[in-house]
């Protein structure tokens, strides 16, 4: 564990939720679906929690169960008002940036590099300032400044100006993150395509190779992490158990779902044309063109860089994942199918 700064912080208790384990942990980002993960996981360990949010609080409501009385600390916040971010962090030994925006759309308020790069540079640099210990960052696997995508462009910038402000960050860069509320799954398996069983694709791209990863594996490694006194100034690449093409996802995805589909390949501008109309949307947007954009390139990984086992951490089986997460989904009669059951219909659509 990170030794504790300051003497107030003091451990209390035989440890688990109902003690302190002598660290204050910020978790920006802690409404969402990591987010809470990681939150879980700090309060099950005794962790005194601040988790800054935007909005209504009743959004973030759920996390108060994740520590004892008092553990958990709810704070409003903005990523543009340093005030804020001050308060959240000036009694925290490590802060945790799960913060990121995937997305642009026409009536938001923030874009993705504002979020990305100007944001993530304002918490690390007032983190430093503020004397906080260690700086934990979520990237992604892939990110650089020649990618197609803008997302990755911008989590690759995001990363150059946390190693300017905070030069002791850790950086993780997980493949792509999958459970049971992943956007990609929810596009792959939204109405139309699962009662038609038509999927429109990017002609030629079907094959892009994807390292997934389990959302609760990307937790515990950022709790890892930020707790290992081996992992400051380093960047870490996770990649799942399988390496996955986007076909093979698709396959296993309806094959658990019992259904039959057929691709219809098309071309990169209608693909584009098909996708922006979604970001014109006051809402959360179904699924954007540069998410498209994503989820039809290649992730490559950084020949050298840590991942998992240098964290401790075992990651869960993708493709086990991958099946169990859709069984919300299947008729009721195929409800307690097996992975075996699933690996098996697999088998048999492919004929």
């Amino acid at each position: 564990m990170a030794s504790a700064s300051r003497l107030a912080h003091l451990p209390v208790g035989s440890g688990y939720r109902s003690s302190f384990n002598g660290l204050v942990v910020t978790v920006f980002g802690g409404s969402g679906i990591t987010g809470k993960l990681v939150v879980n996981m700090l309060g099950r360990e005794g962790t005194q929690i601040v988790a800054p949010y935007r909005g209504d609080d009743y959004y973030v409501k759920d996390l108060k169960v994740c520590g004892d009385l008092g553990q958990v600390r709810l704070m409003p916040f903005h990523l543009k008002d340093e005030e804020s971010i001050r308060k959240c962090v000036q009694y925290s030994d490590i802060v945790i940036n799960c913060v990121g925006r995937q997305f642009n759309r026409k009536f938001s308020t923030m874009n993705m590099k504002q979020v990305n790069v100007d944001g993530v540079e304002r918490l690390a640099r007032i983190s430093k300032e503020a004397g906080v210990e260690r700086f934990i960052h979520v990237s992604a696997l892939g990110a650089s400044p020649d990618a197609e995508s803008e997302f990755m462009r911008t989590k690759a910038a995001g990363e150059e100006v946390v190693r300017q402000a905070f030069p002791e960050a850790t950086i993780l860069r997980p493949g792509l993150p999958i459970g049971y509320y992943s956007r990609v799954f929810y596009y792959m398996r939204n109405t139309y395509r699962v009662l038609l069983g038509i999927k429109p694709v990017w002609a030629g791209k079907l094959d892009s190779i994807k390292y997934p990863v389990v959302q609760a594996d990307l937790a515990k490694a950022l709790v890892s992490a930020a707790t290992q006194a081996d992992a400051v100034g380093h960047t870490y690449e996770l990649m799942g158990t399988d390496k996955l093409s986007v076909r093979e996802i698709y396959d296993m995805l309806f094959a658990s779902l019992y259904r039959l589909h057929f691709y219809m390949p098309l071309p990169e501008s209608v693909m584009m044309a098909l996708h922006k109309r979604h970001e014109i949307h006051i809402w959360e947007p179904f699924f954007t063109r540069d998410e498209v954009r994503r989820l039809f390139s290649t992730e490559k990984p950084t020949p050298g860089l840590p991942g998992f086992e240098e964290l401790g951490v075992t990651p869960q089986s993708t493709k086990f994942c991958i099946i169990d997460a859709q069984r919300w989904y299947r008729e009721p009669y195929f409800e307690k199918s097996t992975y075996e059951d699933v690996m098996y219909q697999l088998k048999q659509m492919k004929r």
